[in-house]
This record gives C-alpha cells, sequence and structure tokens, in this order.
C-alpha cells in the first residue's frame, strides 16, 4: 500500500504539469511562478484604464475640434467609430484574462488541496 502512494503523487505531479502548461498557454501575457499573479492582473488593470484615458482625452480633443467648426455631431460620430472600439476591447480583454485567472487559480488551489496530505499543511 505505501508503494502506491508515491506512484499517485507522481501521477498528480504529471497531471498538474501537463495542466499548467495548458494554463500558460491560455493565460498568455500571465507569467506563473514569476511574480503574485494579483500583482500582474493589477497591472493589467492600470494599463486598461490608461487605454481608457488616452482614447477618451482623443475624443475630448475630436469634439473640440469639431466643435470649433460648429459639427460637435461630427466629432462625436467620428470619435464613437474611431476610438470606442479600442475601449471597449481593452475591457473585454481585461474581463476574459480576470475570468481565466480566476479559473486559474481554483485549479491550483484544487490542486494543492488534493496533492497535500490531510495531516500536512
Amino acid at each position: 500500500m505505501e508503494a502506491n502512494i508515491p506512484e499517485h503523487r507522481s501521477t498528480t505531479e504529471a497531471e498538474w504539469q501537463a495542466r499548467e502548461r495548458y494554463w500558460r498557454r491560455k493565460l498568455g501575457r500571465i507569467r506563473l511562478g514569476v511574480e503574485p499573479i494579483e500583482q500582474q492582473v493589477a497591472k493589467y488593470r492600470r494599463v486598461t484604464w490608461m487605454l481608457t484615458a488616452v482614447p477618451a482625452g482623443l475624443a475630448l480633443i475630436f469634439i473640440a475640434l469639431f466643435t470649433a467648426f460648429r459639427r460637435p455631431d461630427v466629432g462625436v460620430v467620428l470619435a464613437g467609430v474611431l476610438l470606442l472600439p479600442v475601449v471597449t476591447l481593452a475591457w473585454f480583454d481585461f474581463g476574459l484574462l480576470k475570468l481565466r485567472v480566476a479559473r486559474y487559480s481554483r485549479e491550483l488551489e484544487t490542486y494543492h488541496r488534493r496533492s497535500t496530505p490531510s495531516g500536512r499543511t
């Protein structure tokens, strides 16, 4: 019976290594094992906010420019067509990344619970 325990652990470890390769591919920009994942997600949140602020500033410039020529409606449409997709895709991508990180964290926690014997922590 003792001989089965190391074999089971090595099987579990091999399965986890395969899952970790999958998650490295799926998470893309998140580097596993280098820096805490929460810090990396916070960095991407800040980048996403900047990808919102910069196009918003450009949109205001377009609107102000077209308002100077008495056509603010054209400025609003131009800003919406050119810059709104950038902001929308940035937030969509961040949401998807955050969802994948949450799924990875749950799977990692499940793996640690299964691989740690009940007497150890």
